[in-house]
């Protein structure tokens, strides 16, 4: 009795513990499935690389981007009259494929260290014989059994039993989807039952339609170099150069019948081995299904060289993956299929390409000579949205290397001056309301010594020239050291400029609290740049300068969308005074040959703001500024920063305006729009006043009612820097006193 009772005990805990067992496998199995087909799971056999789009474009855009676009989807030319998926570039009429804009364009994939290139393809999209092909090959029984054949199962263990090993799997496609989504191969019993239990589960909790679905996406089905091939889709058009969604009988069979062994049968290397498999499959599918396969038995097997995995516009592909890498895990970026759409104007990042390659090249044999060639970098911004619309990141660049306009923080000279002006126009005003300071406002511009923190300091004008004060018009036009620095001074010192430039988007680490930080000795990047000419060209908005439209997954979920325009970090005010200041940096200042260009090429004409920015020994030099619809910069130099012997105003300048000019198509022909009136009057320099006749006179903005009235009479003799020894110069801040009858 006792002996009975323990056995009975026995059988009933290892019942128990076998159910317990049985339902975790089950419930693991339940949860695989869901978290795979909701792509939030990610291993090697189910990694779906994100892919790069560039965005539809509206047929609102200019003729010529159009034309553009059109070229790079592959439309073809079709005058007069052209018809879907044609353009006629002398009319520039261009007509999409479908809808009312030119469809996305893929630009390139991020693959992940399993290095599997794999699509989804929905299951409704998918042609019906391409699923009946797969069932015949791999689960004839797939409609009827619950997720395990157990008939099947039973064959298999006779048949290896019979031959010594493991010869035969028995396994079910909602079997193989377990295995997948486990990742488990080992050829065990307790992985087989496991296996099984997790398939029944799969089975009920998706379905067949789910399982189905599932499996199209699974498969290894070929090598392209050191890619493996997997899913349906990517199938397709690895051998055929077509969606799966066109695939006819003869190639669906094709495909499904090397399910087995790809590297033995695959179409391309052993055509003769995949039709013999093809055909066999073929006369199953009519007699099981009842398919006419007469026409596809007389098919070849034909196959097409794949075409080359894109990567168009390296440097842009450079600058979206590292902004995803910033936002989102790795593992989803390299294996949840993502569909990235970014902001690239096709047209705009080819002659971007083109001048910067063809400049740089140039201006190589002006510079002083190195062994190090010479590099540039270039972002151009939509001005409003910070929308990236093209990028030069250097020579030699790739998709994953570095990337000298978006990574490389370089000191930005003279370039970063907007931002102390900027900071004083936007001061509070005094206690009468009357602006704290003017375009007429004077500064020290004699050579002195500045006590700081880090001890004395002597900044020198460039080229030795000195005044005993300049006027911030002055100091910002013809970028005035000393003046500069003074103003600073007064502003409240360099950590008053840290906390502003990081509004702008500047990181907080590159910004020495120093006082040469008014004049550029901060590190930044191109691309900050830029983002800092768009914040002061259309009217004080913070933009983010993003290459990322939207990220979607999978499901069509929007995971990532470009951020809105940001706060205002600017008033209106003191963006138009900054900006109509710049605008003459351009008219009559150090950056005339952005429209005057040089060599007899000209540069831009139309309405812009600039700054030239060269750093000591003229290691960098840097040209930012702003059309009314974009915002650029441009940088030059080394990698290992040594003397270019060449100043901004010389290599920065005309390039910027040579690709302002070969983009002016986007630009309109008024100026910048702006909220703010503004009043203009030709100023002395050098004090401010209305200008006399022996002034040099700068035309400066202002707000109305807050003009200088009087003239300037003062007959303003020269001062260099050897004269200037000695010369005591006004207080910071300082007016002259009005002159009788000025």
């Amino acid at each position: 009795m006792r002996a009975t009772a323990a056995s009975a005990l026995f059988v009933a805990g290892a019942l128990a513990l076998l159910t317990a067992v049985g339902l975790g496998w089950w419930r693991q199995g339940v949860r695989l499935a869901g978290s795979h087909l909701a792509f939030e799971s990610v291993h090697r056999g189910w990694s779906f690389p994100a892919r790069i789009f560039s965005d539809q474009v509206p047929l609102t855009e200019p003729a010529e981007r159009l034309v553009e676009e059109a070229k790079a989807r592959g439309y073809r030319e079709r005058c007069p009259g052209p018809r879907a998926g044609e353009y006629c570039a002398k009319t520039g009429t261009v007509v999409p494929r479908a809808g009312a804009a030119l469809e996305p364009l893929l630009l390139g994939w991020i693959v992940g260290p399993d290095a599997e290139i794999r699509e989804h393809l929905p299951l409704e999209e998918a042609p019906r014989h391409l699923v009946d092909a797969i069932i015949a090959a791999e689960d004839r029984g797939f409609r009827e059994h619950p997720g395990v054949d157990f008939a099947g199962l039973i064959r298999a263990a006779l048949t290896n039993a019979r031959r010594g090993g493991y010869a035969q799997g028995g396994s079910t496609l909602s079997m193989q989807v377990v295995r997948a989504f486990s990742g488990r191969r080992e050829r065990a019993l307790v992985r087989k039952l496991r296996e099984a239990v997790m398939a029944l589960a799969v089975d009920r909790s998706l379905g067949k339609d789910g399982v189905l679905q599932a499996y199209l996406d699974i498969p290894y089905l070929g090598q392209r170099g050191g890619l493996s091939i997997c899913g349906f889709q990517a199938a397709a058009r690895h051998y055929f150069g077509k969606d799966a969604r066109e695939l006819d009988l003869a190639e669906a069979a094709t495909l499904a019948a090397i399910l087995p062994a790809p590297g033995r049968f695959a179409p391309d290397g052993h055509p003769r081995e995949a039709r013999q498999r093809r055909d066999r499959l073929l006369l199953a599918m009519a007699k099981l299904q009842g398919y006419e396969v007469s026409a596809a038995l007389r098919r070849p097997v034909r196959t097409v060289p794949p075409a080359p995995l894109e990567e168009r516009h390296p440097a842009f592909l450079s600058a979206a993956r590292a902004w995803l890498f910033e936002r989102l895990p790795e593992q989803q970026i390299h294996g949840a299929g993502l569909v990235v759409s970014v902001g690239i104007d096709l047209r705009a990042q080819r002659v971007t390409e083109e001048l910067f390659k063809q400049t740089t090249r140039e201006f190589d044999r002006r510079v002083t000579p190195s062994p190090q060639p010479l590099q540039s970098a270039g972002v151009l911004l939509d001005l409003e949205t910070g929308r990236l619309l093209a990028l030069w990141g250097g020579a030699g660049l790739t998709a994953t290397g570095f990337n000298r306009a978006t990574q490389a923080f370089r000191q930005a000279g003279s370039a970063f001056k907007p931002l102390v002006y900027a900071l004083a126009f936007g001061q509070p005003p005094l206690e009468d309301g009357s602006p704290r300071f003017t375009a007429s406002s004077l500064e020290p511009n004699a050579p002195r010594v500045f006590h700081t923190e880090q001890g004395d300091w002597r900044p020198r004008n460039a080229g030795y020239e000195y005044t005993p004060t300049a006027s911030l018009a002055d100091g910002l036009i013809w970028s005035r050291n000393i003046a500069t620095a003074s103003l600073l001074e007064r502003l409240g010192g360099p950590r008053a400029l840290v906390d502003f430039a990081h509004t702008f988007g500047f990181s907080l680490e590159r910004l020495p609290a120093e006082m040469g930080l008014a004049l550029g000795q901060g590190e930044v990047t191109v691309l900050q740049m830029a983002q800092l000419a768009a914040a002061i060209g259309n009217g004080g908005w913070r933009v983010e300068g993003t290459p990322v439209v939207q990220v979607v997954d999978q499901r069509g979920r929007e995971l990532l969308s470009p951020p809105a325009r940001g706060p205002q970090v600017l008033s209106n005010s003191a963006a138009a005074l900054t900006r109509e200041l710049m605008r003459q940096v351009i008219a009559a200042g150090t950056g005339g040959a952005a429209a005057r260009g040089l060599d007899g090429a000209p540069g831009y004409h139309g309405p812009a703001i600039g700054k030239t920015g060269t750093t000591d020994e003229e290691r960098d030099v840097w040209f930012v500024g702003a059309t009314p619809r974009l915002a650029a910069a441009v940088w030059l130099g080394r990698d290992e920063p040594e003397s270019l012997g060449h100043s901004a105003s010389e290599l920065a300048a005309p390039l910027w305006g040579w690709w302002m000019r070969r983009l002016a198509l986007r630009g309109p022909a008024d100026g910048f729009a702006d909220e703010v009136e503004l009043a203009h009057r030709w100023i002395c320099a050098s004090t401010g006043r209305l200008a006399g006749p022996a002034c040099r006179p700068l035309r400066a903005p202002f707000l109305p009612g807050s003009e200088p009235k009087a003239r300037c009479g003062l007959p303003h003799p020269e001062l260099h820097e050897a004269e200037g020894e000695g010369l005591e110069a006004p207080a910071p801040g300082r007016e002259l006193a009005p002159m009788d009858g000025g």
